[in-house]
This record gives C-alpha cells, sequence and structure tokens, in this order.
C-alpha cells in the first residue's frame, strides 16, 4: 500500500512541477510585458514566485524530473492577452485551478512529513486565492466595460446585418449598399455611445466618457468589418454572405469571453445570438423585397 502511494505522489508531483513552473514562466512573461496594466503587474509578478515556490517543493518529489521552459505557449499568451486582454488569459490559465486543488488535498494523508503537509496546505490555499485575488484586481477597461462593449457590438451586428440584407433587392452595385451600411453604422454609433453615457452616470465605479468610447468604437469598427465585404466582393449575395460569417466570428468572441470570465455556456450564448442575427436578417431582407416591389425600385 505504501508503494502505491509513494508511486501515486510522484506521479501528481510529475505534474504538478511542469504544470506550476509553466505557470510560474508565463505569469513572469506576463508581468513583463507591455500588454498588461500597470495595476496587474505587481499582482503577477507575485504569482510567478508563489508558483515558482510551489514547483520547488513539487521537484523534491518528482525524482529528478526535467522541465523545459514554455516559450512557445508563453509567446501564445502574449498574443492572446493583446487580442483578449490579460485579464482574459488569467482566468483562462485559472481554470483547472479547481482539478488540481482537489488533486493536492488527496495527498494531504500520505504526505509522511509532517513539515510537507504544512507547506501543501501551504499551497493549497494559495492556489485558491488565485481567482478571487483577480477578480478584485481587474483593472483593464475591456473588462470592466464588457457590458457596454457587448451592447455596442450586439446592436451593430443586428443593425448593419439588416440595412444590408435590407438592400439586397434594391442595390446592385455592392460599393454603394456597403456605404449604405457604414455611413448608418456611423451614425448609429454616435447615437449608441450618447446612450451609454447618460446610462454609466447613473452606474456606480463607471467613467460615462470609457462607457461611451468603448460603446461607439464597437460599433464603428463592426460596422466597418461587416461592411468590408460590400467594398471587396462585386456580387452583392457573396458580399453579404462573407458578412454574416464576419458577424458569427465577432458573435464567437464574444461568447468565448462569456465563456472564460463568467463560465456561461459557449455553444448556447453563440448559437442564441447567431439565430438572432440570422432571423433579424431573413426579416429584415423580406422587408426590403417588399418595398422593392411595391415601389418597382432597382437602384444602380
Amino acid at each position: 500500500m505504501s508503494n502505491s502511494n509513494d508511486d501515486r505522489l510522484v506521479e501528481i508531483a510529475g505534474y504538478a512541477c511542469r504544470d506550476e513552473y509553466a505557470d510560474y514562466y508565463i505569469y513572469s512573461t506576463l508581468a513583463s510585458s507591455s500588454v498588461t496594466p500597470k495595476a496587474l503587474k505587481d499582482r503577477l509578478a507575485l504569482m510567478a514566485e508563489q508558483e515558482y515556490r510551489h514547483y520547488k517543493f513539487w521537484s523534491r518529489y518528482a525524482n529528478g524530473l526535467t522541465v523545459r521552459e514554455p516559450r512557445t505557449k508563453a509567446l501564445m499568451m502574449k498574443f492572446l492577452a493583446l487580442i483578449m486582454g490579460i485579464t482574459f488569459v488569467v482566468r483562462m490559465l485559472e481554470r483547472h485551478e479547481s482539478s488540481v486543488i482537489e488533486g493536492y488535498k488527496g495527498l494531504l494523508h500520505i504526505m509522511k512529513d509532517e513539515n510537507d503537509r504544512r507547506m501543501l496546505e501551504g499551497i493549497i490555499d494559495e492556489e485558491e486565492k488565485h481567482e478571487s485575488s483577480l477578480v478584485e484586481n481587474i483593472s483593464e477597461g475591456r473588462v470592466r466595460y464588457l457590458g457596454f462593449t457587448v451592447l455596442g457590438l450586439s446592436d451593430a451586428l443586428i443593425e448593419i446585418a439588416g440595412i444590408h440584407a435590407g438592400t439586397l433587392g434594391v442595390y446592385t452595385d455592392t460599393f454603394k449598399a456597403g456605404l449604405a451600411g457604414l455611413i448608418a453604422g456611423v451614425a448609429a454609433s454616435i447615437a449608441m455611445a450618447s446612450a451609454a453615457y447618460n446610462q454609466a452616470k447613473q452606474t456606480e465605479g463607471v467613467k460615462a466618457s470609457s462607457a461611451a468610447t468603448y460603446t461607439g468604437l464597437a460599433y464603428v469598427v463592426t460596422a466597418l468589418l461587416l461592411a468590408l465585404p460590400y467594398f471587396l466582393v462585386h456580387d452583392i449575395l457573396e458580399a453579404l454572405l462573407i458578412s454574416l460569417m464576419i458577424s458569427v466570428a465577432i458573435l464567437a468572441y464574444i461568447a468565448l469571453y462569456s465563456h472564460v470570465l463568467f463560465n456561461r455556456n459557449f455553444f448556447r450564448e453563440l448559437g442564441e445570438t447567431t439565430g438572432i442575427i440570422f432571423g433579424a436578417t431573413l426579416a429584415l431582407y423580406a422587408f426590403g423585397e417588399l418595398i422593392r416591389i411595391y415601389f418597382n425600385l432597382q437602384l444602380d
């Protein structure tokens, strides 16, 4: 029985060594990265220091295991932090902590050395505090103002996709169809930013100017992305399909954020929002066709 426990300890220690060292290396890389907000640098540096101590603890039980620096993974995490935000990356890295902690707890009763048991209890306590500490230290605008950003993205997706679909039977010139959506998008972004500004003034701990900026920028960027196919593709139906594919990609981006940060179901979030976009697009296409037929319109 003791041999079985010893083998289990060595096996978990080997996994823990690789895991803790990888976390240490990535947190150290992110702490020194220019993409990391200053408010999170000290927190990440402390977490890196703790992970390194955890690695050193487990290395004593791992029978001389050699651990390599995860340079490729660290580079990928830096790139992901650039496009998704540092908070998103750290929360993603910490998602496996609950299973790791349970594994560590299962070793407490077979740890023979009393001092090592106490050290392991300290490691478990530090791992449990990592996620809550990160939540308390969220300072990234893209996360703090996520609700306003999603508001801008969602509204733009429905409105711009609908405008393009509604003009499908009216315009034969893709450039004019794209321009119509873009102009409407820029105008609507100002209205959405103003609405977000007024809403944020009623919300404690939120800067109204920042909320308006994130909402307006999200709307404008979405309008530009959805209009882009109409300037590049000369077939209007093909341009619409590409624009809708871009919409789905943006929705997947939002759903991934919700999944990692708030533990929401990725596929349900994506499915529901995609259904709304496509439903609105079909409804507005049908409305545009009725207008074209009734007024006998066909613009070049």
